[in-house]
């Protein structure tokens, strides 16, 4: 964690590669979020490098998967720097958007932030990159814009 907070660019990447790999194991995904990484892994997400971006997102995406850390993910402020990322997808590996797209997925899934993920305009992000040409995102943005929307 102290690597994320004042490591050089490459090693803040490592870092938040390291994250995403701890975050894989419920009990090491708490001792994690305990020690501090989820603001270090949004404020990566916001300004890090491109492969920053892509271990930030990467973890951010493994840490979303129950309803605690996504409430702890939240608070954490990842919305604004996630829907700008989405919004500017060409920048990006598709492995960025792919674990961006989880990240929403995974928090429309529970009400409580459903309204919260819009109120983003996250929608609209999804909504553009439902019609890509790029089958796997496509498809990754209709599995959350279902999640976001649902009937």
């Amino acid at each position: 964690v102290a690597l994320l907070r004042v490591g050089t660019t490459t090693g803040r990447s490592h870092a938040a590669n390291a994250m995403a790999w701890l975050s894989d194991a419920p009990t090491l995904r708490k001792k994690v979020v305990d020690v501090g990484a989820l603001p270090l892994l949004v404020a990566l997400l916001r300004s890090g490098s491109e492969v920053g971006k892509l271990n930030a997102a990467c973890a951010m995406a493994m840490f979303s998967r129950d309803a605690i850390t996504c409430t702890l993910i939240m608070d954490a402020g990842v919305l604004p720097p996630l829907i700008a990322l989405l919004s500017s997808l060409g920048a990006y590996s598709n492995t960025t958007g792919q674990n961006a797209w989880t990240i929403l997925q995974n928090h429309a899934a529970h009400a409580r932030w459903r309204e919260l993920v819009k109120g983003h305009g996250a929608a609209g992000a999804l909504a553009a990159a439902a019609h890509s040409s790029d089958c796997v995102w496509a498809d990754k943005a209709r599995a959350a814009l279902r999640a976001l929307c649902p009937t």
